[in-house]
């Protein structure tokens, strides 16, 4: 084997073996780890990746945006949601969203924010996800996907209050529902392959 590809291979095998002693996998920049508890320098040298529980690792994927600064990992300070949320929020994405260019996954994420802040739905990203009826994916279990890095940039996105829908509650492929109530709601802006509604 070429020495990239033993370097490459070293770096997997270490840190699947930091994965299963702690718990948490750091997807990182080449030539830098992030050690359990450590946290990532500021905003002058932030790494790129994210930080997520060790069901799955981090996938790319081609819609990623060019702007890399969503790659931080936020704190619940700075996204007002825990690692936990932003990870599920993000599974959602990947499940609802992973075709979708950047923008609409933002706006899957969105939705989810604007449904806790209407008051009319939870009042948690869990809340909102497990609600019953609300997202296929819940019910046919592709929201166990292992999250996107280009979905957990989105969800952490969605977090911080980006919002293309401009307060969409509901959003919906029109090539794969004919519900009569989804079809009714005022339409704010359709994004990729989703109509995103009020």
């Amino acid at each position: 084997m070429p020495r990239s590809r033993i370097t490459d291979f070293v770096t997997i095998a270490l840190l699947f073996a930091l994965t299963l002693s702690t718990g948490t996998l750091a997807v990182l920049n080449p030539g830098r780890t992030l050690w359990p508890g450590e946290m990532p320098p500021g905003p002058e040298g932030a790494l790129e990746g994210s930080v997520m529980p060790s069901s799955g690792t981090a996938q790319s994927d081609d819609t990623s945006p060019d702007d890399d600064s969503a790659a931080v990992p936020q704190s619940p300070e700075a996204t007002g949601l825990a690692q936990e949320d932003i990870v599920l929020l993000a599974r959602l994405i990947t499940a609802e969203a992973g075709g979708q260019p950047y923008e609409g996954q933002v706006a899957v994420g969105a939705v989810v924010m604007n449904r806790i802040a209407s008051g009319l739905f939870a009042s948690t990203v869990k809340g909102v996800v497990f609600q019953p009826g609300q997202f296929e994916v819940v019910r046919n279990g592709r929201i166990n996907m292992t999250p996107t890095e280009t979905a957990l940039k989105a969800a952490q996105a969605a977090a911080r209050g980006e919002d293309p829908t401009d307060g969409a509650l509901y959003f919906f492929n029109p090539a794969k529902t004919s519900n009569r109530f989804l079809w009714s709601r005022p339409l704010k802006i359709v994004i990729g392959n989703h109509r995103f509604t009020s």
